[in-house]
């Protein structure tokens, strides 16, 4: 059911979401707007130089550049490479231009609070009411963040990365969804705050002010380059985040595919990189259970549309003596024992086929 055809309903945040039954998620004290009002607006030079550079990425890098071996292909490769930089930095500016009121005044707003405070977590709630027009769909309504939301343990979230320019709205909007939430249970002051892996190579080509916003919603960046990482940078940023994850004071969102999501014609198994097991793996160490939460993005190309979120079960992972237990499945409770030594592909495998179940959920919403 469209709730924009409900009788006698105002439009506010929860009716840019088509929903069975929003009046019960949300209160109408949760309406308010940030500062972004107009940030979600698509501006067509924007989206213009952003499809240059996916362009560019996708179908002449990786398809015919991608291990230069001779000299013409890799000087031709280093020569796409600057194509596919200044386009994003060229859309980044545009995009700075055509919203510098509202970006001050949300870099000046953030600049003002503590992370810790309760008003930090208030105005991240109020973010997703800058869609505007748009909307998204998602399956909010089955309340797959209910548990998240009450509980104090601090989970996981693992998100496929179909698109490496909308994708980061996508974080803002799931986490304005979940920050209404913890409002709602009055937990603004104890919630586990933001944590969002991202490339620093993204932050590298972002503005200075629109760089300090993503860092002021959670952005923690790290080497994601396919080779030759800096691993000690990595190690260090992944360490803060695991520590702050263990201690239930930060949620961690994560692209599991990383930069391999330019990869869209190898199959999902491909582009995940098994490094998010052993992220799991390494908690389950550290934390009495480990949830573990999938979400399934597709962005069907309608009008006004943010894309549609299938937020999926939460999973659960546990150490057991010299076992790994995991609870919780694609479409009905399981639990399956693994030995510890053994666990890497287990977790790997249960990960991808959640956030495939989830991807193939967000196509028929």
């Amino acid at each position: 059911m469209n709730i924009h055809n409900q009788q006698n309903y105002t439009p506010h945040f929860q009716a840019k979401i088509q929903l069975q039954d929003c009046q019960r998620i949300f209160n109408p004290s949760m309406n308010k707007v940030t500062r972004l009002d107009k940030m979600f607006n698509e501006n067509k030079l924007v989206k213009g130089c952003e499809n240059i550079s996916v362009y560019t990425k996708r179908n002449i890098i990786n398809t015919y550049l991608d291990n230069p071996t001779n000299f013409p292909a890799i000087t031709t490769r280093k020569f796409c490479e600057k194509i596919v930089k200044y386009s994003r930095i060229m859309a980044d500016r545009i995009f700075f231009i055509n919203n510098r009121r509202s970006i001050n005044k949300l870099d000046k707003t953030f600049s003002q609070m503590l992370p810790e405070s309760k008003e930090y977590i208030e105005e991240l709630a109020k973010v997703g009411n800058s869609m505007d027009k748009h909307f998204i769909r998602t399956n909010i309504e089955d309340n797959p963040l209910k548990s998240v939301a009450q509980s104090k343990n601090a989970t996981i979230f693992v998100l496929n990365h179909p698109n490496y320019h909308k994708d980061k709205f996508t974080y803002v909007i799931i986490n304005s969804i979940l920050n209404k939430m913890y409002t709602e249970q009055g937990r603004q002051l104890d919630c586990p705050r933001p944590k969002i892996i991202v490339s620093k190579n993204m932050l590298k080509m972002l503005g200075k002010k629109v760089g300090r916003i993503y860092k002021q919603l959670g952005l923690s960046e790290v080497d994601a380059s396919l080779k030759n990482r800096d691993t000690k940078t990595n190690t260090h940023t992944m360490h803060s985040l695991m520590k702050e994850f263990i201690e239930n004071k930060s949620n961690i969102f994560i692209f599991p595919e990383g930069n391999n999501s330019a990869y869209n014609n190898m199959p999902l198994e491909k582009r995940i990189q098994p490094g998010i097991a052993g992220l799991i793996k390494a908690a389950t160490q550290a934390k009495e259970s480990v949830r573990v939460v999938p979400i399934g993005i597709h962005y069907p190309g309608e009008t006004n549309s943010f894309g549609n979120f299938y937020i999926g079960k939460p999973m659960y992972f546990k150490k057991s003596g010299n076992d790994i237990i995991y609870t919780e499945g694609t479409d009905k409770k399981k639990i399956t024992h693994v030995n510890l030594k053994e666990s890497i592909p287990v977790i790997f495998s249960e990960i991808c086929q959640n956030i495939k179940f989830g991807m193939e959920k967000a196509s028929e919403l």
